[in-house]
């Protein structure tokens, strides 16, 4: 039994030293293609998205939007963000998302959101920031996000510019995945044409293996359009290639 333990230990410590020694990545504006080095060093650092990215600092914080099923837990049918330029609205969605005697700090808005920040939940000690979308900036109305539509909202912005609509989109990914270890940023930047707009992301998504899996790494391309007349928003996704990550 100890000559047993003992061989044990000594293969879990040289796995351990053959493990590649990955390094922080650095990408360029508007990069499109990627070596494969360069997804492992972006899946296996701290490494989450590009330099000047859109992120927020969200403290001890959750952002969490309002919506159909939100307000209404019997609606399963549809995932609608809701948006408004009413304060009292939002407040209304917030409480109703909320369980009762949850207590909010005042009110505050952006040109993006109204927001109430939850600062006691009787369920769970956990600061919440609850929004809605601000309707004169972007409105996801009769957009089900349980759906398979390729249209993802309208931009509503007047006189929209293409370094606006990177904004949004670098917006919205960043609130969708910043708690999210398996999905990675590459590269964003935006090509302005005569009648739409396009923003380019690059991603990665990690999908961690399990029982003597490797892990797989797939390197995504998605391109956001935007009608200029419409604000219409729809995106169209190509998996470009994946590659296998460490062994589980």
């Amino acid at each position: 039994m100890i000559s047993i333990g003992f061989v044990f230990l000594i293969s879990c410590k040289k796995e351990n030293d053959n493990k590649k020694d990955y390094k922080f990545p650095v990408f360029v504006s508007g990069q499109s293609e990627f070596t494969d080095d360069e997804l492992l060093n972006a899946a296996y650092t701290d490494y989450k998205y590009p330099i000047g990215f859109n992120v927020e600092n969200l403290g001890d914080t959750t952002i969490y939007y309002v919506n159909t099923v939100s307000i209404d837990s019997l609606n399963k049918e549809k995932w609608i963000e809701l948006s408004t330029n009413s304060y009292s609205e939002a407040y209304y969605w917030c409480e109703k998302t909320s369980p009762v005697g949850s207590i909010f700090k005042r009110g505050v808005q952006s040109e993006k959101f109204i927001e109430y920040i939850r600062t006691y939940n009787p369920s769970a000690n956990t600061l919440q920031k609850l929004r809605a979308h601000k309707k004169t900036y972007f409105s996801r109305d009769n957009i089900d996000l349980m759906g398979t539509s390729d249209t993802i909202g309208v931009f509503e912005k007047d006189n929209f510019t293409m370094l606006d609509a990177k904004e949004l989109i670098d917006y919205l990914w960043f609130v969708k995945n910043y708690y999210n270890s398996s999905s990675k940023m590459l590269s964003s930047f935006g090509v302005d044409n005569q009648d739409k707009i396009e923003i380019y992301h690059y991603e990665i998504l990690i999908v961690y293996g399990d029982f003597d899996l490797s892990d797989r790494i797939t390197l995504l391309e998605k391109v956001y359009g935007f009608e200029k007349e419409s604000g219409l928003i729809i995106v169209s996704e190509t998996t470009i290639r994946s590659i296998n990550g460490e062994p589980y």
